[in-house]
């Protein structure tokens, strides 16, 4: 009688981002609302609009806010950051329709009704700024003495390494 040989398990494949990422191909980017992370957030993003081959892009501002986008792989519509529901409606509707691969949730302090829209929307990759409830499946926490480009550039080379 042997102790040692059980049933046969099934080896486990371990989740692994690099393999989402390879299929990216449609970014809906939340822009934060306060200009000062507006622009950084902006020049932190430049290297992946420089890619157009590989993205396309819904990029989603406050409307006083808009800057024009040269190329075609540009979508912009307007950004409410404290979303009632009917609000939430619109923008999860518009972002839902334009069906995202990834999104990517730039503003570093979101209030509780962006939360709520944030967990509302079915998307397979979110990644951005919030609390751990906020639906995000990588979260960043923007902390006062933090450098927020530099987690915006992270987000970057994870995408870049598709």
């Amino acid at each position: 009688m042997n102790l040692f040989s059980s049933k046969k398990q099934t080896a486990e494949t371990p989740y692994s981002f690099q393999e989402r990422f390879g299929e990216i191909k449609r970014i809906a980017i939340i822009y934060p609302e306060k200009q000062e992370w507006l622009r950084i957030a902006r020049y932190a993003l430049q290297k992946l609009y420089r890619m157009p081959e590989q993205f396309e892009f819904l990029i989603l501002q406050s409307p006083d806010a808009h800057e024009t986008y040269a190329t075609a792989e540009f979508e912009v519509g307007d950004m409410v950051y404290s979303p009632n529901k009917v609000e939430r409606g619109r923008i999860r509707n518009r972002i839902q329709a334009y069906n995202p691969d990834i999104l990517l949730q730039l503003e570093p302090e979101p209030d509780d009704r962006l939360i709520q829209l944030l967990q509302s929307l079915i998307i397979g990759l979110k990644i951005g700024f919030g609390p751990e409830e906020s639906g995000l499946n990588i979260v960043y926490s923007q902390k006062k003495t933090g450098f927020y480009e530099k987690n915006i550039l992270n987000l970057v080379a994870l995408l870049e390494s598709k």
